[in-house]
């Protein structure tokens, strides 16, 4: 079995087991009441048609637009900077999955009614220069920064860094921003009742399979590369 493949069944596992955990509590309510347990299309029909979702899936998803935002500004730094073409390349990458990531996580959100980070490179941009706490665009009411998340310091070398200088800097603060939303994920699944919905199961299962996939090609591409 792949690693990707050993992820989704790890995943799926957790999810299923929350699931089964669920309707067996549904079950025996419903004996006590004498009332047939909802099946999860009638749940979703109460709730206007949308499958059932937790807090920790919605600051889940509030984070990690500010966080995909903040890779989407990193990336835009390769052109300007005189990234290698292969760094040029892996940046631009970032910048479409992510940018689409953002899309997917915003309509998620507002089909829902929850609060919306900007998540664009403005925001995060005057974020970074005001010096501010990078959680706190997700919307959790977390304190400190989000797993990852590159600090004023970092993004300040990052940004003024140029070629192959700009190289080793991206690929080691990338290596560093990806494995903090793998842990986000992580985070994520060991919330009682989270990414039962079946969109957010299938994301957060892209994010790290993905996510996984680039961090390994990084870590070679890192090695040919000296220090700074």
């Amino acid at each position: 079995m792949s690693a990707r493949a050993t992820l989704r069944h790890t995943l799926r596992v957790a999810v299923l087991a929350s699931v089964t955990l669920l309707g067996a509590c549904a079950s025996g309510s419903a004996a006590t009441s004498g009332k047939r347990p909802l099946t999860p299309a009638q749940l979703a029909a109460q709730d206007g048609g949308i499958p059932p979702y937790t807090k920790a899936d919605v600051a889940f998803m509030q984070g990690m637009i500010s966080h995909h935002a903040q890779a989407v500004t990193m990336s835009s730094f390769a052109d300007p900077n005189r990234a290698s073409s292969e760094v040029r390349v892996l940046a631009g990458r970032i910048t479409v999955a992510q940018t689409d990531e953002i899309a997917f996580m915003k309509t998620w959100l507002s089909k829902r009614k929850q609060t919306v980070p900007a998540g664009d490179m403005e925001a995060m941009a005057h974020a970074h220069h005001a010096g501010m706490d990078m959680s706190s665009m997700g919307g959790g009411g977390s304190s400190g920064m989000m797993p990852g998340m590159l600090t004023t310091a970092q993004m300040d070398t990052l940004k003024t860094a140029k070629g192959p200088a700009f190289d080793w800097y991206f690929l080691t603060f990338m290596i560093q921003h990806h494995r903090g939303a793998i842990g986000m994920v992580d985070e994520l699944m060991s919330a009682k009742g989270a990414a039962n919905d079946d969109d957010v199961f299938k994301f957060v299962s892209d994010v790290v399979a993905d996510q996984s996939t680039e961090i390994d090609r990084m870590e070679l591409m890192l090695k040919s590369r000296p220090r700074p």
